[in-house]
């Protein structure tokens, strides 16, 4: 018996993955359990396991190539078996092994332009599709190799070879169409192409993001003296228990940045097709910066934990993220974001609201400043820059004021971190 393995939903916004490195070869025998290839999707790199044993019968992807979440990536089964008959009960086109097996060898036919048919479905892998839109080729005129007819990435490399009348065909239109027309209108399929699918995916969610909501961001400096003597009490203290945490400007900021939304709900909310939906718990995004690009994995319940579980659990979820072993349903569901970039020497800056949500908190470096004390001396006070950015349809300035003053009391009296 043969089973297919389609690209799996690695998390909610998860739409398709991309093939980074094949483990077997067809006509390799794998066993249960076994990798049989690596995706990357726009946050993660997982390996795919064979979910029976057999034999490799069909790749329906090469390296480099992105398939949407549910399509047949492969076939496992015994060597011979009913192929197509397994991708078709799995409603997927899988490549003919036979045809996968010749394709390298025999050119890409070119349809003449007066065979062609309005309304024919056309099938082409998503790699395909985007290689044809940068190239101006006409996908109408080019014969897939693959099953069903599926055009795939060796059909167009093959064409663009070739040099054959697909791409003529619609250089002829651009000549004749007005200047303008060539334009290509922004939308999710032209943002991000050419990068790697995670910054194409941070494309996505930033243009999104920008697109959806009314950005604003406010700022504000808080005295931070009284936070790092609570911070070096703690430290003492967890130091002479023999505990292993670690007490962090970051934990401490969080926990009063969770302290604040609970008092002011509309902050910690979600906007969603005309809907708002405000949280009683929150749930909190740390955003985490890797070699190549932004995950957010969050902390659940962050209402629920104390200073010194926040702290475990933000070091856990960090350390998941940069490592690419964060699940799905860790790098979702977030009510607030926090981002930090006070390691980088950055006072103020403007974060894009992670959404659905209401709100994200940057977080700045330290600034020393000069100060008269109550009895007129000079003193040296360290304070900390915050940066909230909000979506204006739902809250409004002096509402993110407030929540900014909510937060700076507890960053002020920080034993109210602990009350």
């Amino acid at each position: 018996m043969s089973e297919v393995i389609v690209m799996p939903k690695l998390g909610m916004t998860m739409t398709e993955g991309t093939i980074v490195e094949w483990h077997k070869e067809v006509g390799e025998p794998v066993s249960e359990g076994e990798p049989v290839l690596t995706i990357s999707s726009e946050k993660l790199t997982q390996e795919v396991e064979a979910p029976v044993s057999g034999i490799l019968l069909v790749k329906n992807a090469e390296v480099d190539e992105q398939l949407e979440v549910g399509a047949a990536i492969a076939v496992i089964g015994e060597e011979g078996g009913a192929v197509q008959e397994v991708a078709a009960a799995a409603s997927v086109a899988v490549v003919d092994k036979v045809e996968a097996d010749t394709a390298v060898a025999a050119p890409a036919p070119v349809r003449e332009a007066a065979t062609k048919v309005q309304g024919d479905r056309i099938f082409i892998t998503p790699l395909a599709r985007k290689m044809a839109k940068e190239h101006q080729l006409d996908i109408a005129l080019i014969e897939g190799t693959g099953g069903n007819g599926r055009i795939t990435k060796r059909d167009i490399e093959r064409a663009l070879q070739e040099g054959t009348a697909a791409k003529a065909a619609v250089e002829t239109k651009a000549e004749a169409a007005p200047a303008q027309a060539s334009v290509s209108p922004v939308n999710d399929e032209t943002i991000g192409a050419g990068l790697n699918p995670m910054r194409k995916a941070i494309a996505r969610n930033m243009r999104r993001s920008l697109g959806q909501t009314a950005q604003l961001t406010i700022h504000r400096k808080v005295n931070a003296n009284a936070l790092i003597d609570f911070q070096n009490s703690l430290k003492k203290q967890v130091a002479a228990a023999d505990l292993d945490v670690k007490l962090t400007i970051t934990v401490l900021v969080a926990r009063a940045a969770v302290l604040a939304l609970q008092e002011m709900k509309e902050v910690n909310s979600h906007y969603v097709n005309g809907t708002l939906t405000e949280f009683d718990e929150v749930h909190l995004g740390i955003a985490t910066a890797l070699d190549d690009g932004l995950v957010v994995p969050v902390v659940k319940n962050a209402h629920q934990k104390t200073i010194g579980t926040l702290a475990k659990e933000i070091k856990d979820v960090s350390v998941k993220a940069r490592n690419g072993e964060a699940s799905g349903d860790l790098l979702t569901g977030s009510t607030f974001t926090i981002t930090n970039l006070g390691a980088s020497g950055i006072e103020y800056f403007t974060p894009i609201l992670n959404t659905p949500e209401t709100g994200i908190l940057g977080v700045g470096s330290f600034q020393d400043e000069l100060a008269l004390d109550e009895k007129g001396q000079v003193k040296m006070i360290k304070k900390i820059p915050f940066s909230l950015t909000f979506d204006h349809q739902i809250v409004d300035g002096a509402t993110a004021a407030e929540f900014l003053n909510k937060l700076s009391k507890y960053i002020e009296t920080p034993y109210l971190l602990v009350l």
